[in-house]
């Protein structure tokens, strides 16, 4: 038997008075459904209640509540309520605010997705979409200076400085870094194709790797530079048993096996996977992996060219996913956290200037890819972090850890106890050794296929 009308009223501003803003909510919703018509009142109440908590959340500098309790209270509260319009103006004031100290400090990335976020809480001010275009020009010209394209770059900062004001210490910063980035790629680049007219495949090698610290997003350098790394891997030996060299498809008595036998490859903790026509993936096989900054001393199992901790955060691995561990500032989706689940398309940001995107792109595998954007630095030029859990895969679509869409099947890597499978449809090569469907590969080597080509190395 349901209640009568005058006790929920007096539960709802029991509830109200003890701060329980959330009983009082569903006991007028309660009023309100029986037909109560006198639960107007009571209604502004609540409303005004919660726009009291707005005010405290303000004080308190806690953003994210504040803008939650103040669409709680615009359900409630008539929209010409002053105090209402009032808060909600200084929330967008904020949120502006926020948005032009990014710019302001150089990150362009994290200016856009605030101004995402305060676009899906309210309809902006106009000066917000000229905020975010300025934001977007900047982030394309960081991508468009990555990949070695400098040429629009300089209009580009032009309209960029038109739009966020006078203060561009930052934005003038960038320009100065573009053009002595211009000037030593030319040089680089100059030389780079000289050394590849004369096959000069140790100095390609070097050279790529400076080409890809000024651009670490170009294209030409990264497939030359792979290139290079094929031609002057080392040759494999293969056993001698007794003086004789024993063939790929031998079958060698246990007895005749001595010391002289190679030992069975030992599965690396990371290795860099080269593939051609495609670019590097730094591969990390442990369950935990490490970020932090390179060049400092610690156990860092990916090392970035960022202004980040020297151990910065770590991704855990078990049965059900990942968890993003923070050792320093850590956001995900935008927001500071201290440890998350992960899914697959979260935002991850480390410190103020580093940010990657988690990717788990094939169903059932937990497997994933950390793709880092505006073109943060990855060692010997890696394109991308794969964490690997049973399997990896290469082929054709969407639904595959590198994408090749030149191949008619994929290429699957599967973990076994002290070394990696191949398999795949088809006929290949390990170091010029030809297999068919199957294989182990070694620690380093080239394989090759018809259409396709990849060179893994130990990462040191």
């Amino acid at each position: 038997m349901a209640e009568p009308s005058w006790v929920v009223k007096y539960q709802a501003r029991e509830a109200l008075k003890n701060g329980r803003l959330e009983d009082a909510r569903r006991l007028l919703d309660v009023l309100i459904t029986s037909g109560y018509r006198r639960a107007w009142a009571l209604q502004n109440e609540i409303a005004q209640a919660y726009l009291a908590r707005v005010e405290k959340h303000l004080r308190e500098d806690h953003i994210d509540l504040a803008w939650r309790d103040l669409k709680l209270a615009e359900e409630l509260a008539n929209e010409k309520d002053r105090k209402l319009n009032k808060l909600r103006e200084t929330l967008i004031n904020l949120g502006i605010s926020e948005i032009r100290a990014l710019l302001e400090a150089g990150q362009p990335l994290e200016a856009i997705h605030a101004c995402e976020k305060l676009r899906e809480r309210v309809p902006p001010p106009q000066i917000v979409s000229q905020l975010e275009e300025a934001a977007r020009d900047w982030q394309a010209a960081i991508e468009s200076a990555d990949r070695g394209e400098f040429a629009p770059v300089y209009p580009a900062l032009e309209k960029i400085c038109d739009r966020i004001g006078p203060r561009t210490q930052k934005l003038d910063e960038f320009r100065a870094k573009v053009k002595e980035r211009e000037e030593r790629f030319k040089q680089a680049w100059a030389k780079m194709q000289s050394a590849a007219d004369q096959k000069d495949w140790k100095e390609m090698l070097r050279l790529g790797d400076e080409i890809l610290t000024l651009t670490p997003a170009h294209r030409e350098a990264q497939q030359a530079r792979n290139r290079a790394w094929q031609v002057l891997q080392p040759v494999p030996v293969r056993p001698q048993i007794n003086g004789l060299e024993s063939s790929a498809g031998s079958i060698i008595p246990k007895e005749k096996l001595g010391e002289t036998q190679s030992p069975p490859p030992i599965l690396p903790k990371r290795f860099f996977l080269w593939a051609d026509g495609v670019g590097g993936f730094l591969v990390c096989l442990n369950p935990r992996v490490n970020f932090g900054q390179v060049g400092l001393e610690g156990p860092v199992d990916v090392p970035l060219f960022a202004d980040i901790a020297r151990l910065h955060a770590s991704f855990a691995r078990d049965e059900s996913g990942y968890v993003l561990e923070a050792g320093k500032s850590v956001s995900l989706n935008g927001n500071l956290i201290d440890r998350a689940v992960l899914q697959s398309g979260d935002f991850i940001g480390f410190g103020q200037n580093c940010s990657c995107q988690i990717l788990m792109p094939v169903p059932g595998s937990l497997t994933a890819c950390i793709i880092f954007q505006g073109g943060r630095r990855l060692p010997q030029a890696a394109d991308g972090v794969i964490l690997m859990a049973d399997s990896l895969i290469i082929g054709p679509g969407r639904q595959s850890h590198i994408r090749v869409d030149e191949l008619k099947s994929p290429i699957y890597l599967l973990r076994g106890k002290d070394s990696l499978m191949l398999k795949m449809d088809g006929e290949f090569c390990i170091d010029g050794e030809p297999h068919f469907a199957k294989a182990k590969l070694p620690r380093q080597g080239a394989i090759s296929m018809t259409d396709f080509a990849f060179g893994i190395e130990p990462a040191t």
